[in-house]
């Protein structure tokens, strides 16, 4: 167990657990490590992917994507935050998840 371990179950700060969580979920090997850090994630799922568009950071979006389902809603609220935030590639992505999962329904896109 390394100190990021032992500081994730110590600490009563959750901005520090989101933090260790965030930066470790992708880098860790031990199989039981990536699982508590997986299902804290899912559980802060709202947080950890607002702290992320903020950040910039695609590639723990993906990662963080493929085991936390997303609502509509939600959806709709992280696009928000890649806005108001200047995240382009960020946006396109949610966007495109969106139209993949959810579709547009409130707007007609024909010629």
């Amino acid at each position: 167990m390394t100190s990021y371990e032992e500081e994730f179950l110590s600490t009563g700060q959750e901005a520090r657990r989101l933090s260790i969580a965030l930066l470790r979920f992708i880098q860790i090997d031990d199989p039981e490590w990536k699982n508590k850090y997986q299902k804290y994630l899912s559980l802060r799922f709202r947080p950890a992917l607002s702290t992320l568009i903020r950040e910039g950071d695609l590639t723990r979006i993906r990662a963080l994507r493929s085991f936390a389902p997303v609502t509509e809603s939600a959806l709709n609220s992280f696009i928000d935050v890649a806005v108001q935030n200047q995240q382009e590639e960020i946006l396109s992505f949610l966007m495109k998840l969106k139209k993949d999962r959810f579709g547009f329904h409130d707007r007609e896109f024909t010629l």
